[in-house]
């Protein structure tokens, strides 16, 4: 009867390890904190970085409507607080902030134009 009980007692030891997964690692993509502000005839970019994977470029795109109106290069050293001024006129401005070549921010000041749903434009349509 004990020889029967055994493989049956053998069965209920704690077999299960539970996984450890460990400490995840950091993330690859930075954590910033972008504002736009008008400010007279210019354009104030305030940046907070909160983290960052490692030192780098941060390549910021200036447009007016449609058009491209300078880049500058941000050296991003580290956590911290970071500021640029663009140059600001009359009508829709867009900022892009890239990092590695991925964007990061986008930010805009103004309306942008917008076509009038009521015009009637040729679609090619013949």
């Amino acid at each position: 009867m004990l020889l029967l009980l055994l493989p049956l007692l053998a069965a209920c030891r704690y077999t299960f390890l539970p996984l450890d997964p460990g400490v995840p690692p950091p993330p690859e993509r930075p954590f910033a904190v972008a504002r736009l502000f008008p400010e007279g005839g210019e354009a104030r970019l305030a940046l907070r970085v909160e983290r960052l994977p490692r030192p780098g470029y941060l390549l910021l795109r200036w447009f007016h409507e449609e058009a491209l109106l300078g880049e500058k290069a941000l050296f991003l050293e580290g956590p911290g607080t970071y500021e640029a001024r663009f140059p600001l006129g009359e009508g829709y401005h867009r900022l892009v902030g890239l990092w590695e070549g991925e964007p990061l921010f986008q930010l805009d000041l103004g309306t942008p134009r917008l076509p009038d749903p009521e015009e009637v434009k040729d679609q090619g349509n013949r």
